[in-house]
């Protein structure tokens, strides 16, 4: 049987399950694997390997690490004598481009954390929950050297959960990515699948996450509009705001009150539960963590913090 020859291009923990199930598919060789380089980690910027690249190494596959990709003779001269039938990319961090692109016999593939052209960009899944989408999935495509505007091969949709975070909603689309990697590619090389033009009229886009995203507006902001935020920006870069000169992070909430009367950032004691207002309605923090101070439950914040609550009920805005 004829192998179909794969170079893999993949850097965070969700182009893992597709790794994981292209490199035990009986049609596929997964020749090799491109990473970004190692990453400053911590308080002492100590260098680490990328998941991807741990995960490689433990599955016996070579990693390239090219600092860049655009005009990197060298680099290109060691994808060209891979003599790749097919790239596979998925949460790579750079755009590829064209004579990469263009290099193996069946071009590129994409996969992608979002329903295109819906969330073209580097964050759809933080989006859809900021925007509180009901649904959201996984789009294969064929790459151009545009941002995700290739034409679709299949989509897939996913449906949302009430209590869906960033977290859990990563590790789900991860898996489905994976799941169908394999039989998509396949019937990808050969030839069972029509590629559709993306309708770039629809289309939205959205951006990296920068640190300070997180930071909550009482004034500006409804209480579902901040329960959406905390499910999209925990753990990173976390929802906060600022209480007695400190930074006070909300990691979880319920659903919230949505008929409170509280002004904005004001919070308020009802036995073992915490509620704040909002522009619209209060959301009642599960779990916080103040500066200097671990994360805890709402209880345990309480029991410590709650004769300063009454003396200093306001947040910062």
């Amino acid at each position: 049987m004829k192998k179909y020859q794969v170079v893999f291009f993949g850097t965070s923990e969700f182009a893992i399950p597709a790794l994981d199930a292209l490199s035990k598919s009986p049609e596929l060789s997964v020749k090799a694997v491109v990473s970004q380089p190692d990453m400053p980690v911590g308080r002492h910027q100590k260098l680490e390997p990328t998941p991807v690249k741990l995960y490689a190494q433990t599955i016996n596959l070579p990693v390239l690490q090219p600092e860049k990709i655009r005009k990197n003779e060298e680099f290109f001269k060691l994808l060209k004598e891979l003599q790749p039938d097919l790239f596979v990319v998925i949460s790579y961090g750079q755009i590829l481009p064209k004579n990469i692109l263009d290099l193996p016999k069946y071009g590129s593939i994409n996969i992608h954390g979002s329903l295109l052209p819906k969330y073209r960009g580097a964050s759809p899944i933080q989006h859809a929950l900021l925007n509180g989408d009901n649904e959201t999935g996984i789009t294969f495509m064929k790459m151009n050297e545009k941002m995700d505007e290739g034409d679709m091969l299949v989509l897939k949709k996913y449906e949302i959960q009430e209590d869906d975070t960033f977290e859990t909603l990563y590790k789900k689309l991860a898996v489905l990515g994976g799941a169908m990697a394999p039989l998509v590619i396949n019937d990808y090389l050969e030839g069972t699948l029509t590629p559709i033009r993306q309708d770039s009229s629809k289309a939205t886009t959205c951006g990296k996450i920068e640190k300070n995203d997180g930071c909550i507006k009482w004034n500006e902001q409804s209480a579902k509009e901040i329960r959406n935020k905390i499910r999209a920006y925990t753990p990173w870069p976390s929802c906060f705001t600022t209480w007695g000169g400190k930074r006070l992070k909300i990691l979880s909430v319920n659903r919230g009150e949505s008929n409170s009367t509280l002004k904005p950032g004001m919070m308020r004691v009802t036995g073992d539960e915490l509620q704040i207002g909002t522009k619209q309605g209060a959301i009642i923090p599960l779990e916080l963590q103040l500066e200097g101070k671990n994360a805890c439950d709402i209880k345990t914040f309480l029991n410590g913090n709650w004769e300063k609550i009454l003396a200093q009920p306001e947040l910062g805005n």
